[in-house]
């Protein structure tokens, strides 16, 4: 039994290590971007555009997603510059709403390393101010 328990917890903590919380604040009665997500490989170019979808929706507002191009910031090193394209988390409050709403984002994208392929699952927690 206990076996099993430790077999079960470690392929359940690589889940719930996937997991964040974002914080943003938000202007009124506008839609805005709260969060993006690319990927891009060791030789700098991009990946395949990770799959999106709400598994909670906000009680005050709606999510949506929009494709873009984006150049990688310096976080991503000698990668810095590049042009990837990539997907932005927007969010709308409900016209009038001021106070904070939460939501929740998963995406999948395929990973490649070292000659093997896995599916990766990440879930993230939207806090938005809306002020």
């Amino acid at each position: 039994m206990r076996s099993l328990f430790l077999s079960v917890l470690i392929l359940l903590f690589p889940v719930l290590a996937l997991a964040d919380t974002i914080r943003e604040t938000v202007p009124a009665n506008r839609a805005s971007a709260v969060g993006s997500h690319a990927t891009y490989g060791p030789d700098c170019g991009g990946g395949v555009i990770p799959k999106m979808k709400v598994t909670r929706q906000p009680k005050n507002g709606s999510v949506s997603f929009q494709q873009i191009t984006r150049t990688l910031s310096e976080k991503a090193g000698r990668c810095a510059g590049r042009p990837v394209k990539g997907t932005v988390v927007i969010y709308t409050p409900n016209r009038g709403f001021r106070g904070e709403d939460v939501f929740n984002v998963r995406f999948t994208m395929d990973m490649h390393t070292y000659g093997t392929a896995k599916i990766r699952n990440i879930s993230n927690k939207y806090i938005v101010q809306v002020k």
